[in-house]
């Protein structure tokens, strides 16, 4: 452990940081593999998760929680507590440093919204917003634009007055020119 010419902690810290968020994504992926397997499990799994979502916590290693979660409503959406963990999950989105989680967050996202999840479309106001921001930031791959583009395209279309309320006149814009691209205009 060494200490750097400030008395700040370095090294050992960051290694320590790298193996939490490794062994969350880790975590994800086995339940991803496990299918209805480890949904017997999942109270005790979101348990754990739940331990690294704090302010100022590890930024990647949040992502990979979102990641995992996303994981577990894709798995089995039914045996978890949608309408208290949905709330988190969108509270703490956007991905700020693991962008490669991002499709993971957005498929769970959508396989909520084509199942008609109550919980899901209650969040709607939070989350068509921070979709579109999403399509304007560069750290956002291709195909996590075009699955967020399909989502608002099912949104705008289910849920048009919710959708105009809850966005600028900017955010109007961009999604206008994202749906448009989307339909060949």
């Amino acid at each position: 452990h060494t200490k750097t010419k400030d008395g700040e902690s370095s090294g050992i810290n960051a290694e320590y940081g790298e193996v939490i968020s490794n062994s969350v994504f880790g975590l994800g992926v086995l339940i991803e593999s496990s299918g209805p397997t480890l949904a017997p499990k999942y109270p005790e799994i979101l348990g754990i998760l739940s331990t690294f979502l704090k302010q100022g916590g590890d930024r990647r290693t949040i992502d990979n929680v979102l990641g995992a979660v996303a994981r577990m409503i894709q798995s089995n959406p039914d045996s978890l507590p949608l309408d208290t963990i949905f709330p988190t999950f969108v509270k703490w989105l956007p991905l700020q440093e693991d962008f490669e989680e991002n499709i993971t967050v957005y498929k769970a996202i959508y396989g909520l919204l084509s199942s008609n999840s109550q919980v899901a479309i209650q969040q709607l106001p939070t989350l068509i917003p921070l979709m579109i921001s999403q399509l304007t930031n560069k750290k956002v791959d291709d195909e996590t634009k075009a699955k967020i583009t399909e989502i608002l395209q099912g949104v705008t279309s289910q849920y048009q007055d919710l959708t105009l309320k809850s966005i600028t006149p900017d955010q109007a814009e961009i999604l206008k020119q994202a749906l448009a691209h989307v339909n060949g205009s």
